[in-house]
This record gives C-alpha cells, sequence and structure tokens, in this order.
C-alpha cells in the first residue's frame, strides 16, 4: 500500500508540472494570437491531457507494464503516443483551424522541439546527478 500511496504521490507531481508547463506554453502561442486570455475550458482540457501525459510516462518509462525496452525506444514510444493524443484535444478542443495542413505541421514542430528541449535538459540534469552521486559514492567507499 505505501508502494502505491508513494507512486501516487510522484504521479501527481508530474501532472501538476506537465499541467503547469502546459498553461505557460499555450499562454504564449494564445498571446501571440492576440487573446486576453485562457478560456476555462481549455484550461480543463490541458487538466486533463496532463493526467494523461503524466500516466502515459508512468507506463512507458517505468518497468511497471513494459518490463525491457531500451530507453531511445521508450522516447520514441511516448513522442508518438503523446503526439496522437495532443492532436486528439487540438483537433476536438478547435485548439487551431484544423482544415489547415500547414497547422498540423506547426503544431507538430511546436511539440517536437519542446519535446527535444525538455529531453534534452532532462538528459542534462540527470547526468549532474548522476555524476554528483557517483562522486558522493566514491567518498563514502573511500571512507570504509
Amino acid at each position: 500500500m505505501r508502494k502505491f500511496l508513494e507512486g501516487v504521490l510522484t504521479w501527481k507531481t508530474y501532472a501538476c508540472m506537465m499541467f503547469t508547463g502546459s498553461v505557460a506554453v499555450f499562454w504564449v502561442i494564445a498571446c501571440f494570437l492576440g487573446w486576453e486570455g485562457i478560456p476555462l475550458g481549455v484550461l480543463l482540457q490541458l487538466l486533463l491531457l496532463s493526467v494523461i501525459g503524466s500516466l502515459l510516462q508512468g507506463i512507458i518509462f517505468t518497468e511497471w507494464l513494459i518490463k525491457s525496452m531500451a530507453y531511445p525506444a521508450r522516447l520514441l514510444l511516448f513522442a508518438v503516443t503523446f503526439l496522437a493524443v495532443m492532436s486528439v484535444f487540438a483537433w476536438k478542443g478547435q485548439w487551431f483551424p484544423a482544415g489547415k495542413f500547414g497547422n498540423w505541421l506547426v503544431f507538430a514542430g511546436i511539440f517536437l522541439a519542446i519535446f527535444a528541449a525538455m529531453t534534452a535538459g532532462y538528459e542534462v540534469y540527470f547526468r549532474l546527478t548522476g555524476k554528483k552521486y557517483d562522486g558522493l559514492l566514491g567518498e563514502r567507499q573511500k571512507k570504509r
């Protein structure tokens, strides 16, 4: 039961971070489009999208359901799956005129740019944190 509750807490944290990030990105785009604010319906869509996205993250990047898969394959699976989910939200939520193919290219381009930046940022953070803990582990082993 404790492990389940820890998992729920972690999932909630990721959902909140994803919601905050999606609202920030949507706000920037809305400003470029001349909107005065973000409609409440869109905020609800972004919240639901964040909940789904963080669940996908938990499924794809842990060994909960997928026991063995290389990290690059997991990244690709997440990107394709989440882009598909976001596309449905964008289409049903009428985030932009969906009848023009160019709009979908811009949408996919923005998604891929943000996905690449976040993946690179996570990798840098993970490597720096890993080096820090490797150094601390080495010091502790020397003391013993």
